[in-house]
């Protein structure tokens, strides 16, 4: 008797960017075209994951030509970013804001982006972050930072690596760990990371935790699920 294998990954929610470009019956192509942008990185704005781009500015200025491209306004994009929507102003107004309005509805619609909900440690049995003297640490461009999916949602991942990416660190890679059932997100840092890595983890709000096989500018975060306040 066959029976179905289970996927690896759950299947992600559906950008609500990618959305938006589809109601306006346009495919990747026709907005890198439009953009001056590649395909890849459209694809990089919907999925959230804009740790691929070199640096936050560079994310930013991508995701800025994206939506000036697919015309979405301020109150379009409060609402895909889940946020309140106001009431309108007047045509005059309107005219007077249109170039703050845009980079304003920018802002908005990458808040869940870029800006990640702040992750919370939960009440288990591994060791929380202590705290660590003024030293004077690496600079965050400098280490090396692996990100890996321990609870099966991807997307919620690559939130996190954008988050980490948007704070200056150098991802090095996103992709799964070794299971799916980390109960917790942690920080684990190698041999003469220890401050690095309770630096990042106090960032976060998460545990911090050594492990063998990392130098002293490597550091690996497992990302396990959100928190009923973070699906809120």
């Amino acid at each position: 008797m066959l029976e179905l294998a289970h996927p690896l990954d759950t299947i992600p929610e559906p950008s609500p960017l990618k959305g938006a470009r589809e109601r306006r019956e346009l495919t990747t192509r026709a907005v890198a075209l439009r953009t001056g942008l590649t395909e890849q990185e459209v694809e990089w704005i919907e999925e959230g994951r804009l740790y691929r781009f070199p640096s936050q500015s560079a994310a930013i200025m991508a995701a800025v030509v994206y939506a000036t491209a697919l015309g979405i306004d301020k109150a379009e994009a409060r609402k895909l970013a889940g946020l309140p929507v106001g009431r309108t102003i007047g045509v005059n107004a309107k005219t007077r804001l249109i170039a703050v309005g845009a980079v304003a509805a920018l802002l908005s619609a990458l808040a869940v982006m870029v800006v990640a909900p702040n992750l919370q440690l939960t009440k288990t049995r591994t060791r929380t972050v202590e705290a660590i003297p003024n030293a004077n640490l690496p600079a965050p461009w400098k280490l090396q930072v692996r990100v890996e999916n321990g609870n099966g949602d991807i997307a919620w991942t690559r939130q996190v690596a954008s988050r980490i990416g948007a704070m200056g660190y150098t991802i090095s890679k996103v992709g799964r760990a070794d299971r799916f059932s980390y109960k917790q997100s942690t920080v684990f840092y190698g041999s003469g990371g220890k401050d690095v890595g309770v630096r990042l983890a106090r960032q976060l709000g998460v545990a911090a935790q050594a492990t063998p096989g990392l130098t002293a500018k490597q550091l690996l975060v497992i990302v396990g699920p959100k928190t009923v306040a973070q699906q809120g």
